[in-house]
C-alpha cells in the first residue's frame, strides 16, 4: 500500500473538488511501489485514496473519500452514476468523461454495442481487468476495444496500447446524428473514431447553413461540410490526412451528398477562392500554457486569411480543444485579425461541450473545447 502525506494545499484542493495533486503538493511518500492506489493523509488524517505515479508531475488523480476498496464494485457504481445522466440520448455518445464522471484517467465512447476505451492513468492500466468486468456488467457490449495509443502521452509510463479487449473485433460503425450518417472505423479513426464532443457545434452549423459557399478547415471525416451541404451550401472540405479524406467521401456517398473534399495544410490557404461561411477546427495547438503565444501566432495568421478568403459579411466559427488557448484568447485573435483586415464582428454563439461531456466547475481544466460563431461585416462606418 501507497501512503501519501499531503501539503495543506493540496488538501484545500480535494475539499474544493478539484481532482489532480502536483508532486510538489506531497511532502512525503512511503511504500514500495510506484504506481499505485494510494492511501492520502493530511496531518494524519485520512482523507482519501486515489491513483498514484511517482513519476508523473500530475502524480495523484483523487478519485474518493471513502477508505472502501476500489475494485470492480467501485467501477460499477460509478458506471451507473454516469448512465443515470445519458438514459434519455442516443446510444452514441460518451459514456465516461473521465474527471467530469469523477473517474479521472478513464474515457469510453459508445458507438451502439461497441464501447472504445481509452486509459490516460498508469496506476488505471494495472485495474483494467475490473474495468472491463464493471463495463461488461453495466452496459453489455458486444464488444470492448482500447484506444489509448495517443500522440501524446498524457502521463510519464504509460504506454500506447491498442486492441481488442472483449468479444468479436468491431466492424465499421454507422452513427446517426443531426440527419446524417458518419462512418466510424474505431480501430483506425483518430482517438476513439469519432469526435462527440463538437455534437453542439454541428448542431449549431446545420442551423445557421443556408446558401453560398462553404468552406471547412481541419475537415477530419467531413462532418461539417456535410451538414453545410446537406442546406444546400457549395462546400470544400480540406484536411492535411488524405486518409480521413476517404472516410469523409465516403460519408458524402453515404448521404447522397457533394463535397469537394481535398487534401491540404489548413494553415495555408492560398489559391483557395471566396466563401461565404468558414469553419476552423484545427487539432489542439499546444498542450502547455507557456506555448500561449506560439498558439496565438498560429491563430491569428489562421484568421488573416479567413478573413481574405470570406465574402464580405460572411460567418465563421473558429474552435480551440486545447484548455490553454481560452475564450479571452480567440477573441483577442479575431479582434486583431478583424482590426487589420478591416472588418467589424458581430459575435453570434459560443458552442462548447455537450451534456454527454460533463465538467466540473472545480476544475476549469475539464472545460477545455469553446467555438466562437461570429459575422464579419465590411467595415463601412
Amino acid at each position: 500500500m501507497i501512503i501519501v502525506k499531503l501539503k495543506a494545499r493540496a488538501y484545500e484542493k480535494i475539499e474544493r473538488g478539484h481532482l489532480w495533486i502536483f508532486s510538489d503538493e506531497i511532502v512525503e511518500v512511503d511504500g514500495d511501489e510506484n504506481v499505485g492506489m494510494a492511501n492520502l493523509f493530511f496531518k494524519d488524517e485520512f482523507v482519501g485514496r486515489g491513483l498514484y505515479n511517482s513519476k508523473s508531475k500530475n502524480a495523484i488523480k483523487f478519485l474518493t473519500k471513502s477508505s472502501d476498496k476500489i475494485d470492480k464494485n467501485f467501477f460499477v457504481e460509478r458506471f451507473k452514476r454516469a448512465l443515470l445522466r445519458r438514459t434519455s440520448l442516443s446510444s452514441f455518445r460518451r459514456e465516461v468523461n473521465s474527471e467530469g464522471d469523477l473517474l479521472p484517467g478513464l474515457i469510453v465512447d459508445r458507438f451502439g454495442n461497441v464501447l472504445v476505451i481509452q486509459i490516460r492513468a498508469l496506476a488505471l492500466e494495472k485495474m483494467k481487468d475490473e474495468i472491463i468486468d464493471a463495463l461488461v456488467e453495466v452496459y453489455s457490449p458486444t464488444s470492448i476495444y482500447e484506444r489509448s495509443d495517443f500522440e501524446s502521452i498524457p502521463e510519464n509510463g504509460l504506454s500506447r496500447e491498442k486492441g481488442l479487449l472483449y468479444g468479436p473485433m468491431p466492424k465499421t460503425q454507422i452513427v446517426e446524428e443531426n440527419g446524417l450518417n458518419f462512418v466510424v472505423d474505431v480501430v483506425k479513426g483518430q482517438k476513439t473514431g469519432f469526435f462527440y464532443d463538437q455534437r453542439d457545434s454541428r448542431n449549431f452549423v446545420r442551423k445557421i447553413s443556408t446558401t453560398g459557399k462553404g468552406l471547412d478547415l481541419f475537415t477530419y471525416t467531413g462532418a461539417f461540410a456535410l451538414l453545410m451541404a446537406s442546406k444546400g451550401m457549395k462546400v470544400d472540405g480540406m484536411d492535411i490526412s488524405e486518409k480521413d479524406l476517404q472516410v469523409a467521401r465516403e460519408n458524402a456517398d453515404l448521404n447522397k451528398l457533394h463535397v469537394n473534399f481535398f487534401e491540404g495544410d489548413a494553415f495555408d490557404l492560398e489559391g483557395l477562392g471566396k466563401y461565404d461561411f468558414i469553419v476552423a477546427d484545427p487539432p489542439s495547438l499546444i498542450k502547455k500554457r507557456v506555448e500561449r503565444s506560439k498558439a496565438f501566432n498560429l491563430l491569428k495568421g489562421l484568421m488573416d486569411q479567413i478573413f481574405d478568403h470570406l465574402n464580405t459579411d460572411g460567418i465563421v466559427g473558429i474552435c480551440s480543444c486545447a484548455y490553454n488557448i481560452d475564450r479571452e484568447m480567440l477573441l483577442k485573435v479575431v479582434g486583431r485579425s478583424a482590426r487589420d483586415k478591416n472588418r467589424i464582428i458581430r459575435p453570434i454563439k459560443w458552442t462548447g461541450l455537450p451534456i454527454d461531456h460533463p465538467y466540473l466547475l472545480s476544475m476549469p481544466e475539464t472545460n477545455y473545447l469553446k467555438c466562437l460563431w461570429f459575422e464579419a461585416l465590411s467595415n463601412v462606418i
